[in-house]
């Protein structure tokens, strides 16, 4: 009997060591155990980002994405009657006075993405998340240097194409512009993307095309 418990003991002893050094041959390879905590946290981050790539995808293939009605005369979101500059001051004065951010947006109605960008930017999702947080401003440049002043005032390169914008935040200072032709393919971004680019913008202060922006 005392003779089995020490072999039994001798075992139990022998599996310990077994368990340090394979733990330790792990950590010293710049491995680490896997815990039932990081593998459930890993699997929430999947579910999420497959959630994501669904929502995404059914926005970009639905039927109303690849056909959408044109707007109407009213709709238009360029009118080009309008005192660009003194309705950029206006909107800046009253975006800092409301600390709101602010994008003013240049382009023309004639512009396929300008108009798509404009949908965008007032579909559901997207005005549900800015209505409160910023003030849209749009100025035309659909004709030879129309505005071409109020751009280049604001540091606004037209030469990669339209619609590009600008950003202010709520103090007023700027946070950047789309010079690199970042919303220039609007008519290729969805709904989401567009979401994802302005929420990136508030909560990151940074400016990146909408399909490069991580949720």
């Amino acid at each position: 009997m005392e003779s089995s418990l020490k072999h039994t003991a001798w075992f139990l002893a022998g599996v310990a060591v077994a368990a340090m050094l394979g733990w330790a041959t792990l950590r010293v390879g710049g491995y680490s155990l896997v815990t039932r905590d990081s593998m459930a946290e890993q699997r929430a981050r999947l579910a999420e980002l497959e959630k994501e790539n669904l929502e995404l995808t059914e926005d970009l293939f639905r039927f109303g994405a690849l056909f959408e009605p044109p707007l109407s005369e009213d709709e238009l979101p360029y009118d080009g009657h309008t005192d660009a500059a003194a309705a950029v001051a206006l909107a800046r004065q009253s975006a800092l006075s409301e600390r709101k951010f602010l994008m003013v947006t240049f382009g023309a109605n004639w512009c396929l993405d300008c108009r798509t960008l404009h949908r965008r930017l007032q579909s559901e999702d997207v005005a549900g998340y800015t209505r409160d947080l910023f003030h849209f401003v749009n100025v035309d440049v659909g004709k030879f240097n129309q505005n071409r002043d109020v751009a280049e005032t604001l540091g606004i390169d037209l030469r990669r194409g339209i619609p590009v914008a600008i950003f202010f935040d709520p103090e007023g200072q700027v946070i950047g512009t789309t010079n690199e032709g970042q919303l220039e393919p609007a008519r290729h971004y969805t709904s989401k993307q567009i979401l994802l680019f302005v929420r990136d913008v508030v909560e990151r202060s940074r400016i990146v095309a909408p399909d490069s922006v991580g949720g």
